[in-house]
């Protein structure tokens, strides 16, 4: 499981006076099998929060631990095997897709080819695999990008917006890879995004961070109810 404790973080080097934290006092749990959400508003800290979770940022304070382990300079390698991170820069541009994950793959003792082709068949985009990745759709590299990390069988994937700027039609394949990534290998998914009502049905968990600060945790039952609830007024609704 991935832990967070009393999390914080500024820029800078001098710990501001006040209302200076990007983020604060944060706590957060996502574990393998489950969706985790973590829902803010642009400018809420969501990609701060995610690169401090993934070892991209280390915090002022407080910490990150992974399967009870505290995660640092020492272990962040073998940590970044079990846990992949989309929305970085993955992969060289000026190669096939195909180029791309034979040359990547070599890295993952865990990944599996035919699990990725499978993937890419459910996702459409057995056309990209010939096409240089500089020549893809946003949409076409989200999808391809998604298949080839959760072809890594990682036990987690932390996503920074990964519906952000995608064609609605894109959406639902990407969401479909997700959901098959989590029933049929168990991996977790710590999703961050402000679209909220493309996202409601499939979580489990929901962190609503405001200004640095998760306002709102639980369950989606627990905020959200049977059903007539809504993300949009879970976000809204701070107080």
């Amino acid at each position: 499981m991935l832990k967070s404790y009393k999390l914080n973080y500024h820029y800078g080097i001098t710990p501001p006076k006040e209302n200076g934290f990007a983020i604060k006092d944060v706590f957060l749990n996502a574990e393998p099998g489950y969706i985790t959400c973590l829902l803010g508003k642009n400018a809420a800290g969501k990609t701060t929060l995610l690169s401090l979770l993934y070892g991209m940022l280390r915090p002022k304070s407080g910490k990150v631990s992974w399967d009870g382990k505290e995660v640092n300079y020492k272990n962040l390698a073998a940590y970044h095997r079990e846990v992949a991170y989309f929305g970085e820069a993955w992969c060289a541009s000026g190669l096939t897709v195909n180029k791309n994950v034979e040359m990547l793959s070599t890295l993952y003792p865990t990944f599996d080819r035919k699990l990725f082709d499978s993937l890419i068949t459910l996702a459409q985009a057995e056309s990209t695999l010939d096409k240089y990745y500089i020549e893809l759709s946003t949409g076409e590299k989200a999808k391809v990008e998604i298949a080839f990390l959760l072809a890594r069988k990682p036990k987690l994937l932390i996503m920074d917006e990964p519906l952000a700027n995608i064609d609605p039609v894109f959406k639902v394949d990407i969401l479909e890879l997700l959901q098959k990534g989590v029933a049929d290998n168990g991996t977790g998914v710590l999703i961050s995004t402000h679209l909220i009502d493309e996202i409601s049905d499939m979580v489990d968990y929901i962190y609503v961070l405001d200004n640095g600060e998760i306002k709102k945790h639980g369950s989606r039952f627990e905020l959200l109810g049977d059903g007539d609830g809504n993300l949009r007024e879970v976000l809204n609704d701070n107080n």
